[in-house]
């Protein structure tokens, strides 16, 4: 059984990198931690915990970026991209008091942050995948694509669903007919949990030919991250899907979607990829429709062709559980 909780280990989606330019303080909140994102001048990116440690005032509201250091706005002390104070405008010695630094990714334009509920820094053979490197029978250049903000991509903070239930769609071909309209059933190619990644594919079959018209790759890594790749005739797209938990009520989700650049106009999306971002809120909502009043089931009842799959899954996802089982905003059946 698995020990659901909201404070998983592993590589979380915090944001887009656009979203944060040189000189620019976001505040975040996540794992039930107040955190605040900055960008130095040069264009380095730090998180580190909120709260100022002289007088607590948070750094993510009404602050400001000097050099290299983000501004507290009630007294003006400095902190470093490290945490570390380096001035204190009234005082000829900074304070040795020192924020919490999270350790963070950009790739892809994403920005990706390392939550241990111990603490610990990033393990060896967890590292974030590539999404146009790890799919080795589909190697590709990320700049054959369109950058995926701010044109197709869905935002989607304060849900109530745990992480857990995007990763289910990596064992689930059957929901694609009933949640989706998929003209016809996939097939489960084959599927492979090694260390903290998942691996699986799917086949939609041509009604005419018989032939696999289109297929789905998947690559998790870790239960708040989905990898995917959709190649076929006539369709083609890579995309990420993350869930992370802001505390024990909601989630943030986000999609990214990277089209590839068309060679008769590569700076901009053909007006069929126009339309297909247009339509990607309504894509996610299907599924979300669905998520936020499920519960999880722990003694599901599957259908024949759904256990191997669905046992192997969760199987791996156990490991991302390293605290018991506690609150969550998906509630759980045990019966």
């Amino acid at each position: 059984m698995l020990n659901l909780n909201m404070r998983p280990t592993g590589w979380f989606q915090i944001g887009w990198s656009a979203e944060l330019q040189p000189g620019g303080v976001k505040p975040l909140r996540y794992f039930g931690h107040d955190l605040v994102a900055f960008r130095t001048e040069a264009g380095e990116l730090a998180v580190l915990d909120a709260h100022c440690r002289h007088l607590g005032a948070h750094l993510g509201y009404e602050s400001r970026v000097r050099a290299e250091c983000v501004v507290c706005p009630y007294h003006g002390w400095e902190w470093r991209t490290n945490g570390t104070n380096a001035r204190i405008p009234y005082q000829e010695q900074p304070s040795r008091a020192r924020l919490r630094r999270w350790e963070t990714v950009e790739r892809h334009g994403l920005i990706f942050l390392w939550h241990d509920p111990a603490g610990g820094e990033p393990r060896p053979g967890w590292e974030l995948p590539d999404l146009f490197v790890d799919f080795p029978t589909l190697l590709s250049k990320e700049s054959d694509y369109h950058p995926c903000h701010p044109n197709a991509v869905v935002d989607r903070p304060g849900e109530p669903v745990h992480p857990q239930l995007i990763q289910e769609n990596a064992a689930d071909t059957m929901h694609f007919r009933f949640t989706h309209g998929a003209p016809e059933d996939p097939r489960l190619i084959d599927f492979e949990a090694k260390g903290a990644r998942w691996q699986s594919s799917m086949g939609f079959v041509s009604p005419k030919t018989g032939d696999i018209a289109l297929r789905l790759y998947n690559l998790n890594a870790g239960v708040g991250l989905s990898y995917a790749v959709f190649d076929g005739f006539r369709a083609h797209y890579r995309l990420i899907l993350s869930a992370t938990p802001v505390d024990e009520e909601t989630s943030h989700l986000r999609v990214s979607y990277f089209l590839p650049r068309d060679p008769a106009s590569p700076d901009a999306l053909t007006d069929a990829q126009c339309a297909f971002a247009a339509e990607t809120a309504e894509l996610y909502e299907q599924d979300a429709r669905i998520w936020r009043h499920q519960v999880f089931v722990q003694k599901a009842v599957f259908a024949r062709q759904d256990v191997a799959a669905y046992t192997a899954l969760r199987h791996w996802c156990a490991q991302f559980y390293e605290l018991p089982a506690g609150a969550s905003p998906t509630p759980v059946m045990t019966e």
